[in-house]
């Protein structure tokens, strides 16, 4: 269940409203976190994908969207939401993420492959070592490109 904090930031966030000043990286994470939530995980990954896309072009900032990117904190995202109910308990359990996402991604992915052309316009499936569960969800990501085969 979302608090009435968790709602306002989805909404605002779903209608480009949230100022692109206020959306920084750890509100990246909770606003995924409550489209994962709110929308369970695979529409909650569309949704959230959706909603990135129409925010960014508001906002004139649509060179700024990593498709790779943004799918791969999804998957460790929804791969964590058994560990909390309310968005306080998970930051305060999943830090790395919120904190330095981005050496936890390339715990996954080659910087080679994480930042090349293809990975920022298609996803791109990790190079180094599969998402947690990716077995029995890889459906959910919508597949992927694996770049070096």
């Amino acid at each position: 269940m979302l608090e009435s904090g968790d709602r306002g930031l989805l909404k605002s966030f779903e209608d480009g409203s949230l100022p692109e000043a206020d959306f920084d990286h750890e509100r990246h994470v909770h606003a995924a976190w409550c489209c994962l939530q709110r929308y369970g995980r695979q529409d909650g990954r569309e949704r959230f994908v959706a909603a990135l896309r129409r925010f960014v072009a508001i906002h004139g900032a649509a060179d700024k969207y990593h498709e790779t990117i943004t799918r791969a904190f999804l998957e460790l995202i929804a791969s964590r939401l058994s560990t909390a109910a309310d968005w306080q308990t998970f930051r305060n359990g999943n830090r790395l993420i919120v904190e330095d996402g981005m050496s936890l991604l390339l715990c996954h992915y080659s910087s080679e492959v994480l930042f090349s052309d293809m990975a920022r316009r298609d996803f791109v499936e990790p190079d180094i070592t599969p998402f947690p569960g990716a077995e029995s969800d890889s459906a959910a990501t919508g597949g992927g490109e694996n770049i070096g085969d």
